[in-house]
């Protein structure tokens, strides 16, 4: 990574982020009105701020609430990254007051609910996108900071949708919702391509920064109908596991070590991601190679590296490298000796940095003194990002 000064950040980042998202916002609006004889379609279901609910004593908006009854569901989302979707990395930057426009940015997919921003600007279809907005009324601070929760998903318009139940849950059950909404589209991929594909996103390089629906869609797992919910839900379970958890990427890949003349050869097969090995450009994985001596530790001098990811620079301007593993592609690293090792011992180590792009823009973004930030919230994400990195692979040849 290059060693930006922060001060790039308010009039770069924010002014590309901003662009794509109205004209997001501006789509979704358009594509809304697919409606007829008042069936709710995907696209008008992820219209965006979701509107407010109005009767907060219907159906209460919190999580805990529904997790009286949906305890699996809810155990299982507090444990996931969308309960943390609003998190100290969010909180750190956003200055509502001072930029509504950014706020509402951010919110898009981290707090798409209406209740969930502090103000609400004029559309941008009025030809009003740059206005300062007005303090929202039903603003709910609680319900921000539950981030991406059961009623983002599953409440409309005072009514609750989920998917077919199951022959084993009963009528009763479902009646306790008033008038539930069965919607197919609830276990189909295009349920979340609303916030993990933005079309109208930033590129760089030809390639959009948010394309993981794109790159299912085109594997062999989108052509035979292998979903998203199908890894992330098994079993209708609320995880949305990724490469932040060990078990779960280890499942998605094949990694193969073998040793060669005058050296070895690890090779990373995606073999069960059904989008590139990683999607993002947040994450980083590391590929090292080095020789342990008769007493098992590390030749100095023998260390080498190969890096799995996109990376690219903390300003967005510019792509350094992509080595992403595309479905049912690998990755080799060959690792060659030098005489004066022959004796010593190949070892092959695989390390997941999931945080790695954020954990040096928070650094980045702190060092300006001057930067308007909540520091203490930045300080907690960089915590947060320092502990996330882990061992995947280690083995001795």
């Amino acid at each position: 990574m290059h060693d930006e000064k922060p001060l790039w950040y308010e009039e770069s980042v924010r002014e590309k982020i901003i662009a794509f998202v109205i004209c997001i916002i501006c789509g979704l609006i358009i594509l809304s009105s697919e409606t007829k004889g008042g069936e709710v379609f995907l696209s008008e279901y992820w219209e965006r701020p979701i509107p407010p609910q109005n009767d907060f004593n219907k159906f209460p908006l919190y999580p805990e609430e529904c997790g009286k009854c949906h305890k699996e569901q809810h155990n299982g989302w507090k444990g996931s990254l969308h309960s943390r979707a609003v998190g100290p990395g969010l909180l750190g930057q956003l200055r509502t007051d001072k930029d509504p426009q950014f706020a509402q940015s951010c919110y898009f997919c981290h707090a798409p609910m209406a209740e969930q921003s502090e103000i609400i600007l004029p559309s941008p279809l009025a030809g009003e996108g740059q206005g300062e907005g007005i303090k929202n009324p039903s603003f709910d601070n609680k319900l921000k900071l539950s981030g991406v929760s059961c009623s983002v998903c599953h409440l409309r318009k005072g009514k609750v949708y989920g998917p077919p139940a199951r022959k084993t849950v009963s009528s009763k059950k479902q009646d306790n919702h008033n008038g539930f909404v069965e919607k197919d589209f609830f276990e189909k991929a295009d349920f979340c391509e609303a916030c993990h594909q933005l079309d109208e996103g930033y590129e760089l390089n030809g390639k959009l920064l948010v394309n993981t629906y794109r790159e299912w869609k085109e594997s062999i797992y989108g052509q035979n109908n292998v979903t998203c919910q199908n890894c992330h839900m098994p079993d209708r379970q609320h995880l949305w596991r990724g490469i932040h958890d060990k078990e779960m990427v280890l499942r998605g890949v094949r990694i193969e070590s073998v040793r060669r003349d005058k050296g070895a050869r690890i090779t990373i097969t995606n073999s069960g991601v059904g989008h590139y090995f990683p999607t993002y450009a947040t994450p980083l994985v590391v590929v090292k190679g080095f020789m342990l001596d008769k007493t098992g530790k590390v030749i100095q001098g023998s260390l080498k590296k190969a890096f799995i990811g996109r990376t690219i620079s903390l300003d967005l301007s510019e792509e350094i490298f992509d080595t992403r593993i595309p479905p049912q592609k690998s990755f080799e690293f060959d690792y060659a000796t030098r005489g004066s090792y022959s004796d010593g011992k190949i070892t092959f180590e695989v390390w997941v940095y999931p945080d790695e792009f954020y954990n040096k823009f928070y650094k980045a973004i702190l060092k300006d003194a001057d930067m308007d930030l909540n520091r203490g919230e930045v300080e907690k994400a960089i915590e947060t990002t320092n502990a996330s990195p882990y061992r995947l692979f280690r083995e001795v040849l």
